[in-house]
């Protein structure tokens, strides 16, 4: 699938022209779940080295893919995102086509993209939570997967 496929796509996602291939429909998954992590990583206004490489490996992890497939995923992210990304289309589709543990994996992925440089920007927090939300996670489970995350990178306090 192109970019211009992707972007296609999520532009026409309530009535697309033609149903998407099984092929497609996971690259579109897999785009719209480095779409989400590259829009929190860039709540603060930069991506750092550290939350790219962060990014990789989730995506390597999560789609069981080498790191140039995820490179690809992230620059086809990149490019959707500088087109202008609709937060609803893209959490849609990985609403839609995941259970709830890998939504809340995702979350958790974000919690730790935010959390990389021991600083939680007022934006990141307001992202992760929209996203959250958008994502179909209720509060509390957005909270639980937020204090998992603090507890794990032994962060203490609370935000």
């Amino acid at each position: 699938m192109t970019l211009d496929s992707l972007v296609r796509f999520f532009r026409n996602s309530l009535s697309p022209a033609q149903p998407e291939s099984p092929e497609d429909h996971e690259q579109t998954l897999r785009v719209a779940t480095a779409a989400i992590l590259l829009e929190t990583a860039y709540a603060d206004h930069s991506l750092s080295s550290k939350e790219e490489s962060r990014i990789l490996e989730f995506l390597q992890q999560k789609f069981d893919i080498s790191e140039d497939m995820a490179r690809e995923l992230v620059e086809a992210a990149e490019e959707m995102r500088g087109q202008t990304i609709d937060h609803w289309n893209v959490t849609n589709t990985v609403r839609k086509s995941f259970p709830l543990i890998d939504r809340i994996q995702i979350v958790k992925a974000m919690w730790r993209l935010v959390y990389l440089d021991g600083d939680l920007h007022q934006y990141e927090n307001y992202m992760v939570r929209k996203m959250a939300d958008l994502l179909g996670l209720e509060h509390h489970v957005m909270i639980e997967a937020k204090l998992a995350v603090r507890k794990e990178l032994a962060l203490a306090g609370e935000d």
